[in-house]
């Protein structure tokens, strides 16, 4: 997916038990999705600071979403009823949804957990790429991808970077 790329539309479960779509997020500024799952020490390492961004952003009109597409067959961690339990553990206050056909994850050209994408008001993508450069230490981050492409996107400006590489496990493909 480029930049400019319109956000495909979806219709996944959540692990709050409703369905939710892209058309439901429409009166959200922007919409971070998150390509993510259960199991890879990446998103483990980064779901604290996604918890804190989701709380800081939210009030500003900002809608964070963590899809995960794994194949839950080899991967039973990623399941449904496991992806529940994670949410509650770790108190997501943010929709985490079962993309089980993958048809979002791979519209999304996705390769890896986690793998954010960034849309403005118009559903267009304005950010793709990683959260930051530092999984292991959060001390230790020196580029502040995704919370620079929201700060600019909010405050009207084009992101200072609009792609980086992600890095994490590769998503689990059928």
């Amino acid at each position: 997916m480029h930049i400019g790329s319109p956000c495909p539309a979806f219709d996944l479960p959540g692990t709050d038990g409703k369905r939710h779509t892209l058309a439901a997020m429409e009166g959200k500024k922007l919409l971070v999705l998150v390509v993510s799952c259960n199991h890879c020490p990446y998103v483990v390492a980064y779901e604290d600071r996604l918890v804190a961004l989701s709380r800081e952003y939210a009030p500003k009109g900002v809608m964070l979403v963590a899809i995960n597409a794994n194949d839950a067959s080899r991967y039973p961690d990623d399941a449904m009823e496991p992806m529940i339990q994670r949410a509650k553990e770790r108190g997501f206050d943010f929709p985490y949804l079962r993309d089980d056909s993958q048809s979002v994850a791979r519209a999304l050209g996705a390769r890896f957990t986690p793998e954010v994408y960034v849309f403005d008001q118009e559903r267009k993508l304005r950010y793709h790429g990683r959260i930051d450069d530092n999984h292991r230490d959060p001390a230790k981050v020196t580029a502040h991808d995704l919370k620079n492409a929201l700060d600019a996107l909010l405050a009207g400006e084009e992101p200072p970077v609009a792609e980086t590489t992600a890095f994490g496990c590769s998503v689990k493909w059928k």
